[in-house]
């Protein structure tokens, strides 16, 4: 496998505190990337995609995000479906989890940290190469939205593990107009962490709400 860039190997008990540790070093951006079967995964949709990284992110450059949205939405309005249901008052997610292990929630063996040499976080997925698949994002599309979404609200992509990608979040929605906002959003961007996940698009929007870590996956 070859990432084109260092990659740190450590426990899964480990790994946040590497992390963090990580994130003091120059030149690179850490991501935490999970486990083998993770890595070998990536490995393999990586190879599909034959456009450069300056090639990605010109077409990241070329990406309208609230566009792409709007045009997602309007290609299929019953699948995204962007009624709201009932507010519920759920806890917000500040909790990292790409190094444990989604049956269990115990940490896993070995987990890989990547140093990734980019100026920007958002620039990260078109690094690796990092989408494309059923329905998730392109890699251009990835790094578009984190663009936008870093203006808005200052996020890292903190970890990277098969079909799962976290953000760490430093100015997250406080009301609930801004949280509701982003939630339909993050419905178009991801729908599998509505529909096999909150439900409603406001229980997502309740999470939100002052959270510290976003959430995705593509079933």
């Amino acid at each position: 496998m070859d990432f084109q860039c260092d990659i740190v190997n450590v426990s899964g008990e480990d790994a946040l505190a590497t992390y963090q540790r990580l994130k003091t070093e120059t030149g690179v951006i850490p991501v935490i990337l999970g486990d083998n079967d993770d890595m070998a995964s990536m490995d393999e949709a990586m190879n599909y995609i034959t456009d450069s990284f300056s090639q990605l992110l010109q077409q990241a450059e070329n990406i309208d995000p609230l566009d792409w949205f709007s045009k997602r939405q309007a290609q299929d309005a019953e699948y995204y479906d962007l009624s709201t249901g009932e507010w519920q008052d759920l806890s917000p997610s500040n909790d990292i989890s790409v190094h444990l292990d989604v049956l269990t929630g115990e940490p896993k063996p070995t987990v890989y940290i990547a140093l990734v040499p980019v100026a920007n976080s958002w620039m990260i997925p078109a690094f690796l190469k990092i989408g494309g698949w059923n329905d998730c994002p392109t890699a251009a599309e990835h790094a578009a939205i984190f663009k936008y979404w870093d203006e808005c609200y200052g996020i890292t992509v903190a970890g990277i593990a098969g079909d799962v990608i976290e953000l760490e979040v430093q100015r997250p929605p406080t009301t609930r107009e801004q949280a509701l906002q982003l939630a339909e959003q993050q419905f178009i961007y991801c729908p599998d962490i509505v529909y096999q996940g909150t439900q409603t698009i406001a229980a997502l929007a309740s999470t939100l709400l002052n959270g510290r870590v976003w959430f995705f996956w593509w079933d």
